[in-house]
């Protein structure tokens, strides 16, 4: 390559745009657009606004790591709860304002601490592909290791590793992107039960709290509406909203007179 041909090439990759990378927050907030699922799982919001004001999820310790029990595994104390033995929850973005092709690095900032150095508690996060078309998880970009983190600290702290290399995946407008938070070992011990591990997260700009992942891409985000027809992926039915309250309604229905 001749030197102007060099100069040239420098001056094109510098007039194009920087590719800025998106924090997508966890909100306590519950999803407009999916079925909070009951007893049995709440999907709460995420998306690029800043929090302001820090509230907890307290999940029991379980003995031992995650292993291959991963979402949709319904087993109890995997997957992070909103309080000690209750429902579990997960974060799914508002839709997506514009297709985008997820691909690059995937980092986490996610605060929390452990109830007391025998817990060993750690933690793990997937990201799957909510897609619009079929209102329904359509496929995971993957699952973090552990990164050889140390396990949670009995203070507050935050969690900057592992990093997430996905799976590349083209996500519609309208499409959203799904948090789920394991509960797993720390590196070198063993998960030790009868204990908890908070996770802090909806908070201000660099406190405890501010919790979020931060994708390579640049993201952006509609208002959270009810954009499809969504899935009860919790009813394992497989419907849409309105027929699963329709189904939920004849299900009372018959109950009813059969009393």
């Amino acid at each position: 390559m001749t030197r102007p041909t060099r100069l040239l090439a420098a001056l094109l990759l510098a007039a194009l745009p920087a590719q800025a990378a998106t924090k997508v927050f966890l909100h306590d907030a519950v999803s407009k657009g999916i079925i909070p699922g009951g007893t049995d799982i709440t999907f709460r919001q995420a998306n690029s606004t800043q929090g302001s004001l820090k509230v907890t999820a307290v999940s029991n310790s379980i003995a031992g790591a995650v292993s291959s029990q991963y979402f949709p595994s319904g087993t109890a104390g995997l997957i992070v709860t909103k309080t000690a033995g209750g429902a579990r929850t997960i974060w799914i973005s508002d839709p997506l304002s514009s297709g985008v092709t997820i691909s690059g690095a995937i980092t986490p900032n996610l605060w929390g601490l452990e109830s007391a150095a025998l817990c060993n508690c750690g933690a793990r996060y997937e990201v799957l592909r909510w897609n619009v078309a079929t209102g329904g998880i359509a496929s995971s970009l993957g699952i973090s290791g552990d990164g050889g983190v140390a396990e949670w600290g009995t203070t507050p702290a935050a969690r900057t590793a592992p990093t997430l290399t996905p799976t590349s995946t083209t996500f519609n407008t309208g499409d959203r992107i799904v948090i789920v938070l394991y509960n797993d070992d720390g590196n070198a011990v063993t998960e030790a039960s009868g204990r908890t591990w908070t996770l802090d997260y909806d908070a201000g700009t660099g406190v405890d709290g501010d919790t979020y992942l931060s994708f390579t891409e640049s993201l952006s985000f509609s208002a959270d509406s009810n954009n499809a027809p969504s899935r009860a992926t919790t009813s394992k039915l497989g419907l849409g909203p309105i027929l699963w309250e329709m189904a939920r309604s004849a299900v009372l229905g018959l109950a009813t007179a059969l009393t």
